[in-house]
């Protein structure tokens, strides 16, 4: 019998939730906050249907979650998911929420939930997932998880309480491969590819966490993540039950077992084939035929809010996230980037101070590898925003030319500056820029349809 609190915090909530939906803004997660001062354990005493999935990791949990529920749905299974990344206590109880009647009774048949990995060793044992992915670990924003030892150690802590959970983890991420001891693992990964630029200067796994030796790598795939083994005492990296052998624009091929098959590619960046091969291995562990998970997968996109890419007067315009205050997530992008052919211009929309008081680190900005810009196939760089000439300095001593790079500080002027004669134009942005992302592209389509 559930307390009077909870169904206060039920009612409560899900008076909040037609309030904002009815202002427009049906992704706000202070329903949940409100739910959650009625009862402090309105995650815990909330109804669970059949199958709960959670979705965590430094990077990549909200594209899974988001591509994840869209295949449901495609099914007809109906689901509560926070779709929009509210994903701390607020959204997590804001998704029970959607997941409740007002009677209190589950009325989904899953929740597929991203849930940050910061606030696991609270929160997950309240939500008790029945299974759980693990895209991977690494270094975040210093306002957030910092070294990854702080995730990893919350994570650890959330899974022991957790027996039960079956785990979906990255065979090749030397720093999330391990949790889990006592759990059920499958595991995924992808074989060695032959990346056509650099590799970024970042590195988070550096010393075995069995002998404290120098570990090495069979091949290193982006960032720290590859199959590694300790020369001293042998740990090495699980063998991936379910291994992406090789892929390109339209198709990707998984091994399992002795059996390989061909899926739908949603994006070629390797950190994307990452995501779609946890998404596989989790589909086909849940019974799902590979003709089934292909047919799922079809005219599946990444989240807007990640990814777009608009094709006008045959030049590319790819709008990409590009997580600022975490050298981590996006020297991977810009890895990517320097991997894609053709000529390019690359428009900056980064570090949009996030409140009225101003306060940020820019510190992050030497930590990526912003050489993987200094590309003779980039014909031009802007970058827009109240920290312009620190980007511009960044560049500036990542050996960028100087007369392919502008600065501006309003996104006005940005496409007066614009060459237009490329291949790709990459509006790379912040998540809190997305906003001004769009805005930008929509006037650099504006701009080429009146060129022609």
């Amino acid at each position: 019998m559930k307390s009077i609190n909870y169904y206060l915090g039920l009612w409560a909530g899900k008076l909040a939730v037609a309030a904002f939906t009815l202002k427009g803004d049906p992704n706000c997660d202070r329903p949940g906050i409100l739910a959650r001062r009625f009862d402090e354990n309105f995650i815990a005493d909330a109804d669970k249907p059949q199958l709960v999935l959670l979705i965590s990791g430094t990077n990549g949990k909200s594209s899974v979650t988001n591509i994840i529920n869209s295949m449901y749905k495609k099914i007809g299974i109906k689901t509560a998911c926070n779709e929009a990344g509210n994903n701390t206590f607020a959204g997590e109880a804001w998704t029970m929420l959607k997941a409740n009647s007002i009677f209190g009774k589950a009325k989904v048949d899953a929740i597929v939930m991203e849930a940050d990995e910061l606030f696991s060793r609270i929160t997950f044992p309240q939500i008790r997932p029945d299974c759980m992915i693990i895209t991977n670990l690494g270094r975040d924003s210093m306002f957030k998880n910092g070294n990854p030892e702080i995730p990893y150690s919350s994570l650890q802590d959330a899974i022991r309480k957790l027996p039960e959970t079956k785990l979906f983890l990255n065979a090749d991420d030397p720093l999330s491969c391990f949790l889990g001891e006592n759990n059920k693992r499958i595991y995924y990964g992808v074989a060695a590819i032959d990346a056509k630029g650099p590799k970024t200067q970042s590195r988070d796994f550096t010393v075995c966490p069995r002998c404290a030796g120098i570990p090495r790598y069979r091949y290193v795939n982006y960032r720290h993540i590859g199959q590694f083994y300790c020369p001293d005492c042998g740990l090495s990296s699980p063998v991936p039950d379910y291994l992406c052998t090789r892929y390109d624009s339209d198709k990707m091929s998984v091994k399992e077992e002795n059996c390989e098959y061909e899926y739908p590619v949603i994006s070629d960046t390797i950190y994307t084939i990452y995501n779609e091969t946890s998404i596989i291995a989790y589909f086909r562990t849940m019974g799902y035929s590979p003709e089934k998970i292909s047919e799922m997968l079809n005219d599946i996109k990444l989240p807007k809010i990640r990814e777009e890419i608009i094709e006008a007067d045959g030049i590319k315009i790819i709008r990409r996230a590009m997580k600022g205050q975490n050298a981590y997530a996006a020297s991977t992008v810009l890895e990517a980037l320097s991997e894609t052919d053709g000529s390019k211009e690359v428009i900056l929309m980064l570090d949009e101070i996030p409140d009225e008081t101003g306060l940020e680190t820019i510190c992050w900005i030497w930590d990526t590898n912003f050489e993987l810009l200094n590309d003779p196939n980039i014909k031009k760089i802007i970058v827009s925003g109240k920290r312009h000439l620190d980007h511009r300095l960044r560049l500036l001593e990542a050996g960028i030319d100087p007369d392919k790079l502008v600065d501006v500080e309003d996104d006005e002027e940005i496409c007066p500056h614009l060459i237009k004669d490329v291949q790709n134009i990459f509006v790379l942005y912040d998540i809190m820029a997305l906003k001004r992302s769009r805005a930008v592209c929509e006037n650099i389509i504006k701009e080429i349809k009146a060129e022609q």
